[in-house]
């Protein structure tokens, strides 16, 4: 998730969403220039480490914009594989060759990577598409979500947070109907406040 910048002039953000995750990076989209707020991957890595014990080896990014991450996570030896709704412009750096223009509801191939993360995606999606997307992510070892929940909002005085054009509206639910959901899809979840993180793994069937 991010934050709009007005001419060449940062602006600061204003939810308290925004003001949890300290890694940003600029982007054009096609409503504007926006700097996004999110983790590093090497942040990821470490959680990773910690729930799983061991190093991850791949990375996807599902709502990948213009693939910063999948960089970062590149640099770090790892295979990688981004998805996104659209193309975004190549005005600070082309866009990273892993990624394919489609929506999460649509994707085929199997989803079998390490960390699977998602910065604000699912809150694109109603209730029966969350179902939807998360039987994608049955193979990999760990989601890793960050997404506006009722509690940010309420930490920010109850101001909602919401994208200036938005496409749809957007699924703004508490942290533990979240958790509740990622459980319904056969996952072990829990909300991570240290972090700011959901973090899921799949149930292992006996």
């Amino acid at each position: 998730m991010g934050f709009l910048i007005k001419g060449l002039v940062k602006m600061k953000p204003k939810h308290y969403y925004d003001q949890k995750y300290s890694y940003t990076y600029p982007v054009f989209r096609w409503d504007g220039f926006w700097v996004f707020c999110t983790l590093p991957v090497k942040d990821l890595v470490k959680i990773y480490e910690k729930e799983i014990g061991s190093k991850p080896i791949s990375f996807f990014d599902c709502g990948c914009a213009t693939g910063e991450l999948l960089r970062q996570a590149e640099s770090m030896n790892m295979r990688v594989q981004g998805i996104d709704i659209k193309k975004y412009p190549s005005l600070f750096k082309p866009p990273h060759p892993n990624i394919e223009i489609v929506s999460i509801l649509n994707y085929k191939k199997s989803i079998n990577y390490d960390i699977v993360f998602l910065n604000g995606t699912l809150t694109y999606l109603n209730e029966k598409e969350v179902d939807t997307a998360l039987q994608k992510f049955k193979n990999a070892k760990l989601v890793i979500a960050i997404h506006n929940t009722i509690e940010d909002d309420e930490k920010a005085g109850g101001t909602e947070y919401r994208d200036p054009k938005p496409n749809k509206p957007r699924l703004i639910k508490r942290q533990n109907w979240w958790v509740q959901k990622f459980k319904e899809n056969g996952f072990n979840a829990r909300y991570d406040s240290k972090t700011d993180c959901f973090l899921a793994t799949p149930k292992i069937k006996e």
